[in-house]
Protein backbone atom coordinates (compact mmCIF):
# COMPACT_ATOMS: atom_id res chain seq x y z
CA UNK A 1 0.00 0.00 0.00
CA UNK A 2 1.18 3.15 -1.00
CA UNK A 3 1.69 6.26 1.39
CA UNK A 4 -1.00 8.20 -0.32
CA UNK A 5 -3.56 5.17 0.05
CA UNK A 6 -2.87 5.11 3.80
CA UNK A 7 -3.72 9.14 4.36
CA UNK A 8 -7.05 8.89 2.10
CA UNK A 9 -10.25 7.73 3.04
CA UNK A 10 -9.02 6.38 6.49
CA UNK A 11 -11.62 5.49 8.93
CA UNK A 12 -11.61 8.41 12.00
CA UNK A 13 -11.80 6.48 14.15
CA UNK A 14 -8.10 4.72 13.59
CA UNK A 15 -6.81 8.38 14.72
CA UNK A 16 -7.62 8.06 18.16
CA UNK A 17 -6.33 4.33 18.40
CA UNK A 18 -2.79 5.67 16.27
CA UNK A 19 -2.82 8.52 18.70
CA UNK A 20 -2.83 6.33 21.65
CA UNK A 21 0.59 4.85 20.03
CA UNK A 22 2.15 8.18 19.19
CA UNK A 23 2.64 8.20 23.38
CA UNK A 24 4.37 4.82 23.33
CA UNK A 25 3.89 0.94 22.30
CA UNK A 26 1.16 -0.27 23.68
CA UNK A 27 -1.16 -3.52 24.63
CA UNK A 28 -4.72 -3.96 22.77
CA UNK A 29 -6.10 -3.86 26.32
CA UNK A 30 -4.15 -0.92 27.33
CA UNK A 31 -4.95 1.39 24.34
CA UNK A 32 -8.67 0.25 25.15
CA UNK A 33 -8.61 1.32 28.89
CA UNK A 34 -7.28 4.66 28.19
CA UNK A 35 -9.71 5.63 25.35
CA UNK A 36 -12.38 4.81 27.63
CA UNK A 37 -10.61 6.94 30.83
CA UNK A 38 -9.52 9.79 29.21
CA UNK A 39 -11.00 10.03 25.83
CA UNK A 40 -14.68 8.32 26.86
CA UNK A 41 -16.83 11.10 27.43
CA UNK A 42 -16.12 12.15 23.29
CA UNK A 43 -15.27 9.24 21.78
CA UNK A 44 -16.19 6.10 22.59
CA UNK A 45 -14.75 2.84 21.25
CA UNK A 46 -15.43 -0.46 21.89
CA UNK A 47 -12.90 -3.27 22.92
CA UNK A 48 -13.76 -5.25 19.66
CA UNK A 49 -13.87 -2.22 17.42
CA UNK A 50 -10.27 -0.86 18.44
CA UNK A 51 -9.03 -4.52 18.11
CA UNK A 52 -10.46 -4.36 14.27
CA UNK A 53 -8.83 -1.01 13.68
CA UNK A 54 -5.43 -2.18 14.70
CA UNK A 55 -5.54 -4.99 12.71
CA UNK A 56 -6.84 -2.68 9.71
CA UNK A 57 -4.02 -0.19 10.55
CA UNK A 58 -1.36 -3.04 10.67
CA UNK A 59 -2.62 -4.20 7.25
CA UNK A 60 -1.90 -0.80 6.15
CA UNK A 61 1.61 -0.63 6.96
CA UNK A 62 0.90 1.80 10.03
CA UNK A 63 1.76 0.19 13.26
CA UNK A 64 3.37 -3.54 13.73
CA UNK A 65 3.19 -5.88 16.57
CA UNK A 66 5.29 -7.92 18.53
CA UNK A 67 4.16 -11.05 20.56
CA UNK A 68 5.97 -11.02 23.91
CA UNK A 69 5.46 -13.85 26.07
CA UNK A 70 4.28 -13.86 29.55
CA UNK A 71 4.95 -15.94 32.70
CA UNK A 72 2.00 -18.05 33.61
CA UNK A 73 -0.28 -15.48 31.36
CA UNK A 74 -1.03 -15.74 27.69
CA UNK A 75 1.37 -14.13 25.06
CA UNK A 76 0.35 -10.18 24.46
CA UNK A 77 0.42 -8.51 21.05
CA UNK A 78 2.38 -5.19 21.47
CA UNK A 79 1.82 -3.08 19.38
CA UNK A 80 3.73 0.53 17.87
CA UNK A 81 3.07 2.59 15.73
CA UNK A 82 5.56 2.62 12.45
CA UNK A 83 7.06 6.17 10.77
CA UNK A 84 3.92 6.16 8.54
CA UNK A 85 1.76 5.74 10.89
CA UNK A 86 3.18 8.57 12.94
CA UNK A 87 3.20 10.88 9.49
CA UNK A 88 -0.44 10.04 9.50
CA UNK A 89 -1.23 10.64 13.00
CA UNK A 90 0.21 13.83 12.81
CA UNK A 91 -0.94 15.15 9.71
CA UNK A 92 -4.38 14.60 10.99
CA UNK A 93 -3.95 16.15 14.09
CA UNK A 94 -3.11 19.47 12.70
CA UNK A 95 -5.74 19.47 9.82
CA UNK A 96 -8.80 21.87 10.82
CA UNK A 97 -12.09 19.38 10.63
CA UNK A 98 -14.17 20.35 7.63
CA UNK A 99 -17.66 20.27 8.84
CA UNK A 100 -19.17 21.38 11.30
CA UNK A 101 -20.78 17.71 12.43
CA UNK A 102 -17.14 16.58 13.15
CA UNK A 103 -16.52 19.18 15.44
CA UNK A 104 -17.93 16.91 18.31
CA UNK A 105 -15.55 14.30 17.88
CA UNK A 106 -12.78 14.92 15.56
CA UNK A 107 -12.39 18.74 16.96
CA UNK A 108 -12.43 17.41 20.42
CA UNK A 109 -9.86 14.63 19.95
CA UNK A 110 -7.31 16.61 17.74
CA UNK A 111 -7.30 19.34 20.43
CA UNK A 112 -7.32 16.40 23.38
CA UNK A 113 -4.24 15.13 21.70
CA UNK A 114 -2.42 18.63 20.88
CA UNK A 115 -2.85 18.98 24.72
CA UNK A 116 -1.81 15.43 25.72
CA UNK A 117 0.72 14.97 23.17
CA UNK A 118 2.34 18.31 23.00
CA UNK A 119 2.24 17.48 19.10
CA UNK A 120 0.58 20.91 17.87
CA UNK A 121 -0.47 23.78 19.58
CA UNK A 122 -3.44 23.91 20.68
CA UNK A 123 -3.88 27.72 19.96
CA UNK A 124 -2.49 26.98 16.08
CA UNK A 125 -5.31 24.01 15.76
CA UNK A 126 -7.98 26.38 16.85
CA UNK A 127 -7.16 28.99 14.51
CA UNK A 128 -7.17 26.79 11.30
CA UNK A 129 -10.33 25.44 12.49
CA UNK A 130 -11.69 29.35 13.10
CA UNK A 131 -10.27 30.25 9.32
CA UNK A 132 -12.71 27.03 8.06
CA UNK A 133 -15.53 27.89 9.82
CA UNK A 134 -14.91 31.74 8.78
CA UNK A 135 -14.47 30.64 5.03
CA UNK A 136 -17.71 28.65 5.38
CA UNK A 137 -19.91 31.60 6.50
CA UNK A 138 -19.01 33.67 4.22
CA UNK A 139 -19.79 31.03 1.47
CA UNK A 140 -23.30 30.28 2.98
CA UNK A 141 -23.86 34.27 3.40
CA UNK A 142 -22.85 34.84 -0.44
CA UNK A 143 -24.99 31.77 -1.27
CA UNK A 144 -28.04 32.61 0.70
CA UNK A 145 -29.38 35.27 -2.19
CA UNK A 146 -29.50 32.71 -4.83
CA UNK A 147 -31.83 30.41 -2.65
CA UNK A 148 -34.87 30.03 -4.68
CA UNK A 149 -37.50 28.56 -2.03
CA UNK A 150 -38.07 28.74 1.41
CA UNK A 151 -36.53 25.54 2.52
CA UNK A 152 -33.02 26.34 0.80
CA UNK A 153 -32.86 29.36 2.72
CA UNK A 154 -33.97 28.04 5.90
CA UNK A 155 -31.62 25.24 5.26
CA UNK A 156 -28.48 28.08 5.26
CA UNK A 157 -29.98 29.58 7.50
CA UNK A 158 -29.72 26.39 10.14
CA UNK A 159 -25.96 26.06 8.59
CA UNK A 160 -24.96 29.45 9.35
CA UNK A 161 -26.33 29.49 12.97
CA UNK A 162 -24.30 25.85 13.59
CA UNK A 163 -21.15 27.67 11.99
CA UNK A 164 -21.99 30.58 13.98
CA UNK A 165 -22.10 28.77 17.16
CA UNK A 166 -19.10 26.75 16.79
CA UNK A 167 -16.94 29.76 15.79
CA UNK A 168 -18.42 31.72 19.00
CA UNK A 169 -17.31 28.71 20.86
CA UNK A 170 -13.79 28.42 18.99
CA UNK A 171 -13.14 31.99 20.03
CA UNK A 172 -14.33 31.34 23.47
CA UNK A 173 -11.65 28.66 23.40
CA UNK A 174 -8.91 30.29 21.99
CA UNK A 175 -9.43 33.06 24.59
CA UNK A 176 -7.97 30.53 26.93
CA UNK A 177 -5.07 28.54 25.28
CA UNK A 178 -1.58 29.38 25.16
CA UNK A 179 -1.72 31.23 21.85
CA UNK A 180 -4.77 33.33 23.16
CA UNK A 181 -2.96 33.86 26.26
CA UNK A 182 0.17 35.20 24.48
CA UNK A 183 -1.79 37.58 21.73
CA UNK A 184 -3.39 39.16 24.66
CA UNK A 185 -0.37 39.92 26.46
CA UNK A 186 1.09 41.81 22.75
Amino acid sequence: MTTRQTRKSRNPAEFPVLGMLASGPAHGYDICRRLQTELGAVWNLGRSQIYALLSRLERDGLVVHERIGQESLPAKNIFTLTSEGHEVFVEWAKTPVQHVRNMRLEFLTKLWFADELKSESEGDLIERQLEVCREKARKLVALKPSCATQIETRSIDFRLTMIEAATSWLEGLSKTTEGGLKRRES
